[in-house]
């Protein structure tokens, strides 16, 4: 069944949490994993939610200035533009989201190499969002972690401190046999 994607975990938001951890990924481990995000909600309109890796299951994650990403963003008002780091403590993706069921975010991501200590991790993402101001957007983008070493969790977690208010995330495995 090469490419078969296998449901992990899935989590929807409860409460008003800012993080979402999916933790112990080496209790299920693919060179690939793909994550689906829908109707991502925080409690402040405007803010984007971000993505650091674990080394240690999720006891800590990364902050530091390693991390690398780029994003290519258009919207049906005309506009494009670029986001982009090149040594910061997340990885973004364009997800712009806000309060009302108008404005959520809905993205998904691939990651790569995580259980490879010998890697670099990195993803690749597409988000679409409806931002009440400037219309309907879509993005495109990849990050990279740039320390080669076992990522064993994940957090998706709100922009300044922003709380999420909704959303389903679905963690898959993509089988290679």
């Amino acid at each position: 069944d090469l490419g078969k994607l296998e449901l992990i975990e899935t989590q929807t938001v409860s409460g008003t949490p800012n993080n979402v951890d999916f933790i112990n990924l080496a209790s299920n481990p693919y060179n690939v994993y793909f994550l689906t995000a829908t109707n991502v909600q925080l409690n402040s309109d405007g803010f984007q939610i971000l993505l650091r890796l674990s080394n240690d299951n999720g006891s800590s994650f990364i902050g530091g200035s390693s991390y690398q990403f780029a994003n290519m963003r258009v919207g049906t008002n005309g506009a494009a533009n670029e986001y982009k780091s090149s040594g910061t403590s997340f990885i973004g993706f364009e997800t712009y989201t806000g309060s009302t069921s108008a404005y959520s975010a809905n993205f998904y991501i691939y990651f790569y190499n995580l259980l490879d200590s010998s890697k670099y991790s990195f993803t690749t993402n597409q988000t679409v969002n409806s931002a009440s101001a400037s219309g309907d957007r879509a993005a495109f983008g990849s990050g990279v972690l740039a320390t080669a070493e076992t990522h064993n969790a994940f957090r998706l977690f709100g922009a300044s401190s922003k709380l999420q208010t909704s959303g389903t995330y679905s963690l898959y495995g993509i089988a290679e046999s």
